[in-house]
């Protein structure tokens, strides 16, 4: 007897196959993300999250003591200052600026040796060489060229008389003087001082005077009353007397004569030692040890 297999029919398997659980898929769980913080809003505090402490800040180092001067120092330096302003423009309206300051600061040219010829007459110069304009000086001319005079003469010359009487620059200009007892006939009866005053630069005169010391006649400025004495040049009253050495007395030129008596400027040793510095000033005692000598022959230039 055959025995028949048992077979489940596909019905059957599909239907089992049914009833197996299928296992439940577990879904990943993503951690929550995390929330930025909120902006500030305008006139609202950050919460305590959004502050984090700062680290404390280090306290700003002192200032060196003289990083600031006192305040005394300061205030006194503003008032001297302001009183030095004050007295430059105090003189300013009255102190004729535009007929005796400069129009350079130092004397231009060659220096050369060159014969002494005085000033034309221009209206500039007012009449000052009077009816000796124009003319070259000789020594043995009593007359022509008295003693206790002055004249105008511009060094070193353009070679045109007319273009250095009208030359407006007082650093080449020049006050000749025949000495109030100069009747030698020689050179060193006269000086030829410059025309800028060692002070503030104003143009100083001649002014002659009856003295019991014929020596003792006086070259002034008129805008502060420096006053220099002759022959020598020296600052011996007014501000510029009061000037530190060499600062106190005026430059001056180095004269000679040839044999016919005509004056002559010998080349300038423009130093404090020689002819001075124009504008700034001489060692007096050097009329003594360079510019007499050189006039009486005694010394050459």
């Amino acid at each position: 007897m055959v025995e028949e297999t048992k077979e489940n029919p596909p019905s059957q398997q599909k239907d089992s196959e049914k009833e197996k659980p299928v296992p439940a898929v577990v879904p990943l769980v993503r951690p929550p993300a995390p929330v930025p913080p909120r902006p500030a809003v305008a006139g609202q505090a950050p919460s305590v999250q959004q502050r984090p402490a700062a680290p404390p800040r280090p306290p700003a180092p002192a200032p060196p003591p003289s990083a600031q001067p006192p305040k005394s120092t300061s205030r006194r330096t503003f008032i001297k200052a302001l009183v030095a302003v004050s007295a430059v423009l105090s003189i300013v309206p009255f102190v004729p600026w535009g007929d005796f300051l400069l129009s350079s600061v130092s004397t231009t040219g060659a220096y050369k040796r060159q014969q002494v010829v005085l000033d034309l007459n221009t209206p500039s110069n007012k009449n000052a060489n009077g009816p000796a304009a124009g003319k070259a000086v000789n020594v043995n001319d009593l007359a022509g060229f008295p003693p206790n005079t002055s004249w105008l003469v511009t060094y070193p010359s353009s070679g045109d008389l007319t273009i250095d009487s009208q030359n407006p620059d007082t650093f080449q200009k020049f006050g000749l003087i025949r000495l109030p007892n100069g009747t030698s006939k020689t050179a060193a009866d006269f000086v030829a001082f410059s025309k800028v005053c060692v002070h503030l630069w104003c143009s100083p005169n001649y002014d002659p005077q009856q003295s019991s010391n014929p020596n003792f006649e006086t070259y002034q400025c008129p805008c502060h009353g420096s006053i220099y004495e002759l022959p020598d040049g020296k600052a011996v009253e007014g501000p510029a007397s009061l000037q530190a050495f060499p600062t106190n007395a005026i430059p001056m030129l180095t004269l000679t004569a040839d044999p016919n008596g005509d004056l002559y400027i010998e080349p300038p040793v423009f130093d404090v030692e020689h002819n001075g510095v124009i504008g700034y000033g001489r060692d007096y005692a050097s009329y003594d040890s360079y510019i007499l000598p050189v006039a009486q022959g005694k010394l050459k230039p």
